[in-house]
């Protein structure tokens, strides 16, 4: 796969999320017998792969790593059930509005790929650096003071806040990308394997995930 995509499977629909192009997309018909194929390990017709490399989906050499669906468990529980000491106050803020105002210019579609090599890369350095607990209360207390910061809130721009803080903290969490069909939705959430720290998971788990960051 290409860096910056993920594939899942939804209500029988094959389908992308590619960040460097900012967009989702579902493979019908012969480019998905193609991609099939491939991720089973079989070769195919040349010329059904060479339009499907042109898709930006895949890369030529894949280094013999097994093509997968994104896979990850989504926790049942969120901050509402944890015992996250929140830490709320005018110190908080300050760091959750520095991350989002990093978070917002992050997210932008020309520069999400790029973020999402960054956190890949930071969190790499920081394996093993669960800290569950920590994680948990640094959640706490951005969405404790969340409503002091002047910018609107969404799902993409908060997780990504919230990773920035948790990683300047020492602390690697999971940034999941989600979607549903009938009607198609997409959603964006922080984990850990314990519990949701953005959104709740009632939300995160009527979502299939397609895309993981660390």
């Amino acid at each position: 796969m290409a860096s910056g995509t993920g594939f899942c499977e939804v209500g029988g629909e094959l389908l992308f999320l590619d960040l460097r192009r900012d967009r989702y997309l579902a493979l019908r018909g012969e480019d998905r017998v193609t991609f099939d194929r491939l991720r089973s390990g079989a070769t195919g017709d040349q010329r059904a792969m060479t339009r499907l490399a042109g898709s930006g989906l895949i890369v030529a050499g894949n280094g013999g790593r097994a093509i997968r669906a994104t896979e990850i468990i989504v926790p049942e529980e969120d901050l509402s059930a944890c015992s996250a000491r929140s830490g709320s106050g005018w110190g908080t803020a300050f760091a959750a509005a520095r991350g989002l105002i990093w978070a917002r210019l992050a997210m932008r579609p020309a520069r999400l790929a790029r973020t999402a090599e960054y956190l890949a890369a930071a969190k790499a350095d920081r394996a093993g650096a669960g800290k569950q607990s920590k994680a948990e209360d640094l959640a706490a207390g951005f969405a404790a003071s969340r409503w002091l910061i002047p910018v609107a809130p969404r799902c993409l721009v908060d997780a990504l806040a919230l990773d920035w803080l948790l990683l300047r903290e020492g602390v690697a969490a999971t940034l999941v990308f989600g979607v549903r069909l009938n009607p198609f939705n997409a959603h964006c959430w922080l984990q850990t394997e314990r519990a949701i720290l953005t959104g709740t998971a009632a939300e995160a788990r009527n979502f299939t995930p397609i895309l993981t960051v660390g």
